[in-house]
């Protein structure tokens, strides 16, 4: 009886170990998907000369399509105004990071959130 205890404890061990490389994978790709979406808002928004509402619902929509609460997800910028020619442009997106792993084996903490930051010229022309 005790051997088989002992056997059942083991093998969820070992299942953790097995999926934690999974699960970092996993978080690495959402982080990834928060940096994508950041870099094609950022792009989008120099043409246009600032971040426009339907940018913002086009990422949140790709970003609700692989997991993130649309509620949760937060698209800044540095600007609410049209930017002219040349100005600096800052769009930051922040995401609530999902705990994978169940159990922490390092002594820093997780982070809580995803984040993107991408920052480009403005093309706005009149």
């Amino acid at each position: 009886m005790k051997a088989t205890v002992l056997r059942a404890l083991f093998m969820w061990l070992v299942l953790f170990i097995i999926l934690q490389p999974i699960f970092s994978y996993i978080d690495y790709l959402l982080d990834l998907q928060i940096k994508a979406n950041t870099s094609y808002i950022t792009q989008k928004a120099a043409t246009e000369g600032l971040v426009t509402a339907s940018m913002r619902s086009e990422v949140i929509a790709n970003l609700r399509a692989v997991g993130f609460p649309e509620a949760s997800v937060q698209i800044t910028s540095s600007t609410a105004t049209v930017q002219e020619r040349k100005q600096r442009i800052d769009v930051y997106i922040q995401a609530p990071r999902v705990n994978l792993f169940p159990y922490n084996f390092a002594t820093a903490t997780q982070p809580t959130f995803y984040y993107g930051h991408g920052s480009i010229m403005s093309e706005y022309l009149d």
